[in-house]
């Protein structure tokens, strides 16, 4: 999203039921960082996948728009993350090193996600 002349990611998007015209419709919801704004874009494809449409809200639009949308929603993704804390989608590993008195004595690999979920899978001592 874009406001205040900077770009910024939003902090909850709402997915929404397709109906009879429109398809893939998303609800997202941001502050802007430089001047707190509340901000909504409402996105959406018509149904034969012919056309995107973005549609910008500012503050009292907001409200009405969530107002509007709010019957629709089928989930959003802080719920989703709240129902899976382990890592989901997309892994890499993370290794770090375990130290004592600045000396190695081990090493302990997570499976991380790009949602900052993380889980110890293996913790090896080396003496």
């Amino acid at each position: 999203m874009r406001h205040c002349n900077s770009v910024f990611s939003a902090s909850d998007i709402w997915f929404l039921l397709d109906d009879d015209r429109r398809i893939n419709k998303k609800l997202y919801l941001a502050n802007c960082p430089i001047c707190g704004k509340k901000m909504a874009l409402y996105s959406y494809c018509d149904l034969n996948k012919t056309n995107y449409f973005e549609q910008y809200f500012y503050s009292g639009g907001v409200d009405r728009i969530k107002e509007k949308l709010k019957k629709d929603v089928v989930s959003t993704m802080l719920g989703f993350k709240d129902k899976y804390k382990m890592p989901f989608g997309f892994k890499y590993g993370l290794n770090k090193e375990v130290k004592r008195n600045g000396k190695i004595i081990g090493t302990k690999q997570y499976a991380c996600d790009f949602y900052g979920n993380k889980i110890l899978v293996k913790k090896t001592e080396d003496g």
